[in-house]
């Protein structure tokens, strides 16, 4: 999972949904703070997380 920071503030994005989101990341200027593996985080799009937990 990506942080992108963004004129309206931080963003969780999952791989997928930054695909979807590389157009308004271009244009807008979006920068990537950093990234985090993390089962407990949710992509601020589709409300998913990056990582599956099998029990």
């Amino acid at each position: 999972m990506k942080l992108w920071v963004t004129p309206q503030g931080d963003r969780w994005l999952c791989a997928e949904c930054e695909q979807d989101c590389a157009q308004a990341i271009t244009e807008q200027g979006w920068r990537m703070a950093f990234v985090k593996i993390d089962p407990m985080l949710r992509c601020a799009e589709c409300k998913q997380g990056d990582v599956e937990i099998f029990d």
